[in-house]
């Protein structure tokens, strides 16, 4: 740009009489400058080689340099575009240079190996192509001045390792350059194939309806079908273009493996046209030389008529470069080195501005509002605080849950004090409560930084001035913003961890309460004993009583009726002495016959108005019980119903209530007693949870005893006591 600017009245007001070699440099370097653009900001002049991958391109590009330096392959071979510089200079070797080196390369393999690993580097060792270009330039005094731009070839069909996507990618790649209106396009076609399919054609059309910027290439002549050729093409009666089309014949793959040179493979081209019946008329029109002299004159032509408004354009783009360099300060520092030491004092600057927002020193601090450091202690000091101490023992542990903790606690085993067990399990379920509030701590301090961090960034006069700076500079700091956010979480949880890993009893503020504990424990062991010596005494006084009321003349009801035992019916004197019928033969006999136990019996009301039947246990089981029936018949209907009374009195309320019958064999003793066990099975079950623990209903109808109740006043205010400590180490820690 400052040598198009120097050069402005010259190129502006003199350029139809200023040579190629005089213009040229200049549309090179600014090529060169805009290329790490990927699309350069002013449309220069240029001639882009566009075509298929089996169209001939790097043969036409060699033939144009005069060596073998492109590299070669099946499938795609050009993976980044290779801008061409041809410069007609008066030297003894000709020689090549890369624009990314500055070292003369006189052998041309080694250009080809410096392609192949420039295009590992950045596309990769696959078959994937980048946009990046490549700068080359050839000093040559067999060559004229001309800039060229080799895309790579176009394709349909990924093969093997490349991207699924690769023709978009190509075609798209390709269409930026072409689109382009100051770009030549060299569509390069081969004569052995229809014109109609050439891929190089239908992409300029796209761009170039008209044909006014296209050139035309026919490559591949000499190996058309016997009895064809390319005149109708060439004469532009198939497809014409403004510029017409030019017809090369290069080396084949054979004549290249036998190291044939470049100039025999001219000498054959020129002779190939000159004696071939088709193109012998237009011979001088054709080949690899008259092709250079033409993209020459029409790169020189191109230049002139534009370069005037790239003048202009190089102009203005200079002025607003000029005006942006101001605004960055003083711009003495030229050299490599003396930028990185601005860089340097520059971030330096502006973490010494950072440093002055946080200690709440800074100037520019918002006055408006509770902002930075300011923010960040009142979060350590009030609403952190606060928040761990909302948590509270009393309402974060109900009673249902020490009392269910201190009985799995105690297990089988009988305890003598307030389980450590319980305690422990309990007060680190408390402390795990403080993961949220201390995650939140860590968060809102983040964010205060954050909001810090932008702010500065925004103003500091060290780096606003530089905006590739200033993104950097807010990249790196937010990247370690969050890295030492993670690590200071990580450092939180640990705290807690800590806290729940060794559960210090041995506090001294906590040993302040330890007594009391022992003196509790002790109410609670000696209200036990009093509760069960106040048992035993009951107990004995019950005894007693019993002892007493059997001491005492037992009631009788006697009389002779008809009864049934066994099936057989006989007559009996029956006695109904304590819960028990007894059979005698006689009234004056001394011993029963047999004894039938009345209690738990089952007593049916009189049948036929004389007769009862009575069902007893005679033998009891948990699982099965045996009974047997006995049937009296009396001499009237009053007197069953007065005998079916006094039975049901003497049966027992534990199985049955008094005055007890049935009306069927469902209702016997038997069954009655089975659904007596299956109702406590039942009862027993309804306090189990789905997997036979204990359920939260369960634990409410627990009955708990004296010293259970105060146990669990004991470990309730341990836990309180101890929980308060551990939030005032936290809240310091943190």
């Amino acid at each position: 740009a400052r040598e198009a600017e120097s050069g402005d009245v010259s190129l502006s007001g003199r350029s139809d009489s200023m040579p190629l070699n005089a213009l040229t440099p200049v549309v090179n370097r600014l090529q060169e400058a805009f290329a790490p653009l990927g699309i350069a900001p002013i449309d220069l002049p240029q001639i882009a080689v566009v075509g298929s991958q089996s169209s001939g391109k790097s043969s036409v590009l060699e033939a144009l340099v005069g060596y073998d330096f492109l590299p070669r392959g099946t499938g795609i071979c050009t993976r980044r575009p290779l801008i061409l510089q041809l410069l007609n200079e008066d030297v003894e070797q000709d020689w090549a240079e890369f624009a990314h080196s500055s070292k003369k390369l006189y052998s041309f393999d080694e250009v080809k190996r410096t392609i192949e690993s420039e295009t590992a580097k950045v596309a990769g060792t696959g078959k994937s192509v980048s946009s990046e270009p490549i700068i080359l330039r050839v000093h040559s005094r067999n060559v004229v001045d001309l800039t060229l731009v080799d895309l790579p070839g176009l394709t349909k069909v990924p093969v093997g390792d490349q991207p699924q996507d690769i023709a978009e990618v190509i075609h798209k790649m390709v269409m930026e350059v072409i689109e382009r209106p100051n770009c030549i396009i060299l569509a390069v076609s081969a004569a052995n194939q229809d014109i109609a399919n050439s891929d190089g054609l239908q992409l300029a059309r796209l761009v170039d309806p008209n044909g006014e910027r296209t050139v035309g290439v026919l490559t591949k002549l000499d190996i058309m079908d016997a009895g064809t050729d390319a005149r109708d093409v060439l004469e532009g009666r198939t497809y014409p273009l403004r510029h017409g089309y030019i017809g090369v014949v290069n080396r084949s793959q054979r004549d290249i493996d036998q190291g044939k040179s470049m100039m025999a493979s001219m000498a054959s081209e020129k002779k190939f046209f000159e004696t071939h019946p088709a193109y012998s008329r237009v011979a001088h029109e054709q080949g690899s030389g008259f092709l250079s002299k033409r993209l020459n004159s029409l790169l020189e032509g191109h230049i002139r008529q534009v370069l005037p408004d790239i003048s202009k354009k190089a102009k203005a783009m200079l002025r607003e470069a000029s005006e942006e360099l101001t605004k960055y300060g003083d711009g003495g520092a030229q050299t490599s080195r003396e930028q990185r030491a601005h860089v340097v004092s520059a971030i330096q600057g502006f973490c010494e501005d950072y440093k002055e927002a946080v200690l709440g020193v800074s100037r520019n601090l918002d006055d408006s509002r509770l902002y930075g450091s300011g923010c960040i202690r009142e979060i350590f000091t009030s609403v952190f605080p606060d928040e761990v101490r909302q948590i509270d023992a009393k309402s974060e542990l109900t009673d249902d849950d020490i009392h269910i903790v201190r009985r799995n606690a105690v297990g089988v085993k009988a305890d003598l004090f307030v389980p450590n067990a319980a305690f422990e399990t309990l007060v680190k379920r408390l402390i795990r409560k403080l993961e949220d509030p201390a995650g939140h701590c860590v968060r809102k301090v983040s964010e205060q930084l954050k909001v810090l961090l932008r702010d500065v960034v925004k103003t500091s006069p060290q780096v606003c001035r530089f905006d590739e700076l200033k993104k950097r500079v807010w990249a790196e700091c937010m990247r370690l913003l969050t890295e030492k956010t993670f690590q200071a979480a990580e450092f939180v949880q640990g705290i807690i961890n800590m806290q729940v890993a060794y559960i210090n009893t041995e506090n001294p503020n906590f040993e302040k309460i330890r007594a009391g504990v022992y003196k509790l424990s002790m109410q609670a062991h000696q209200s036990t004993v009093s509760a069960r010596e106040a048992n035993d005494r009951e107990s004995a006084s019950q005894e007693r009583r019993a002892a007493e009321n059997k001491a005492r003349p037992r009631g009788v009801k006697q009389g002779t009726f008809e009864v049934c035992v066994k099936g057989e019916w006989k007559q009996y004197f029956v006695k109904v002495v304590d819960k028990s019928m007894q059979l005698y033969s006689g009234k004056s006999d001394t011993s029963p016959l047999r004894t039938i136990p009345l209690e738990g019996c089952a007593v049916s009301d009189p049948e036929s108005g004389n007769e009862v039947e009575i069902r007893s246990v005679t033998e009891k089981g948990w699982i099965r019980s045996k009974s047997e029936s006995t049937r009296l018949r009396f001499k009237s209907a009053e007197e069953a119903a007065t005998w079916s009374n006094i039975f049901r009195l003497m049966a027992d309320s534990d199985v049955g209530i008094h005055g007890s019958s049935w009306s069927s064999a469902s209702d016997s003793p038997e069954k009655r007693l089975s659904d007596r066990r299956s109702s406590m099975g039942m009862s027993a079950a309804a306090s189990m949870g789905v997997h036979g623990s204990p359920s939260r209903r369960a634990a409410q109808s627990l009955s708990l005893t004296e010293r259970e109740v105060l146990e669990a006043k004991v470990l309730r205010q341990l836990l309180e006591h101890y929980f308060r400590i551990v939030q005032a180490s936290v809240i310091d820690s943190v």
